[in-house]
């Protein structure tokens, strides 16, 4: 329930600096003012601006904290939650101060709303953000830094689990209130992007003039509407049976995340149809994909058999064929085709996944509460399964150097 008036575009009503332009960007720039002329305006500038906070953060720990005790500074910060430890760093502090207002838009019970369809179509999710929402993200320049730092199968299937946790953690209720869960591992995710960023810019891989800034504010924007609006537009064409105002509540917590992640909230989409307009017009203003986006994207459908215990060499083969397929029907074959996916099959898998679900639906499964009830928890019994989650839930480690395989294990 935002009682200011939401703005028209991404384009905030404020005082900015002069436009710069990285020049991988001018194409798609000047067809993205055709449509929208603010909202690319807003777009580009951020591709060169970071996250202030967050950046101070890692630049402080970088000089003051090695890298092995990172994890313990801060989990003394969100562990111990409200209390605040007076050995901090400022500018650890800072972040936090920042990320404990609440804005008084967010509805806790619009976000309620949120997780129970969340639960209900988890199954549906993972398949819209696997074969979706990550791989038209690595169509960006997103890709590059994933691939500079290298590892590659090895970094997709942390990536996967990294998506799959905040995604379970910010729907499960309470999750994303200052201190829970979600709110943590988000705040945990504005820090890898963070470090990740201040790693990258001191490569000869990156070209700042060409590509602007490693995982600008601008890409964690679109990486957002891609997780929230679009992802939507994904999870209906696999038969999930949010309704309008569900997906405007699965919409609603997203724009919080935005906001906990660092996104200044001039810029960030107010609705679903907002988030929409978000993604087409930062895809508009990206580069078309190139060998890093090949690279990452193929990485993310192979690595996805592995995220769900498929070990064997013919039968990874034989789900990431089936994953290619599914992916092809969402993305489009023009993107397919970009990313060198194999060639279509004959038979088209979405319909027939559609159909299935709804027949699921339309059977006692879908009609008799207690049934639905006992699914719903088993879709989520397998979502915790999948994203590992006594593992990784409370990690704070950072990467500690450009290259993986130089890093200390975060």
């Amino acid at each position: 329930m935002d009682a200011k008036p939401g703005p028209s575009s991404l384009a905030a009503k404020e005082v900015r600096p002069r436009l710069h332009i990285p020049s991988a960007y001018v194409p798609g720039y000047d067809a993205a003012r055709r449509v929208d002329p603010e909202s690319a305006d807003t777009y580009i500038r951020y591709t060169t601006i970071g996250d202030p906070v967050a950046d101070a953060v890692v630049a402080h720990l970088a000089e003051t904290v090695p890298p092995g005790k990172v994890h313990e500074v801060i989990a003394k910060a969100l562990d111990r939650y409200p209390a605040r430890p007076v050995d901090l760093p400022r500018s650890l502090l800072n972040l936090i101060d920042e990320a404990r207002i609440v804005p008084d838009w967010y509805d806790p019970d619009l976000a309620l709303k949120a997780s129970k369809a969340f639960l209900r179509n988890s199954d549906v999710v993972i398949v819209a953000l696997v074969a979706g929402a990550i791989v038209e993200g690595f169509s960006t320049t997103i890709s590059k830094p994933f691939r500079i730092r290298g590892r590659i199968i090895e970094n997709g299937v942390r990536r996967l689990k990294q998506n799959l946790l905040q995604l379970t953690e910010q729907f499960l209720p309470g999750g994303l209130e200052p201190g829970g869960d979600g709110w943590r591992l988000s705040l945990r995710i504005r820090l890898v992007h963070a470090q990740a960023r201040a790693l990258i810019q001191g490569s000869p891989e990156w070209n700042g003039p060409r590509e602007g800034l490693p995982i600008s504010t601008a890409h964690v924007l679109l990486g957002a509407a891609a997780f929230s609006g679009r992802l939507m537009e994904h999870a209906a064409k696999l038969g999930g049976d949010f309704t309008d105002e569900e997906r405007e509540a699965y919409t609603h917590v997203w724009r919080y995340t935005g906001l906990t992640m660092g996104i200044p909230e001039s810029l960030l989409f107010t609705d679903y149809a907002s988030s929409l307009l978000t993604f087409r017009i930062a895809t508009m203003c990206e580069p078309p994909p190139d060998d890093d986006g090949i690279i990452m994207a193929n990485s993310i459908i192979n690595s996805a058999p592995i995220l769900i215990g498929v070990t064997g060499h013919a039968a990874r083969r034989y789900k990431a064929a089936q994953l290619y397929q599914v992916s092809r029907e969402l993305i489009g074959d023009e993107l397919a085709e970009a990313f060198k996916y194999p060639a279509p099959t004959r038979f088209r898998r979405l319909p027939w996944v559609r159909l299935m679900r709804t027949a699921k639906s339309n059977t006692a499964w879908g009609i008799l509460p207690a049934l639905q009830a006992r699914r719903s928890r088993r879709r989520f019994h397998d979502l915790l399964e999948v994203s590992n989650l006594s593992t990784h839930k409370l990690s704070y480690k950072l990467p500690s150097s450009l290259y993986e395989e130089d890093s200390h294990d975060w």
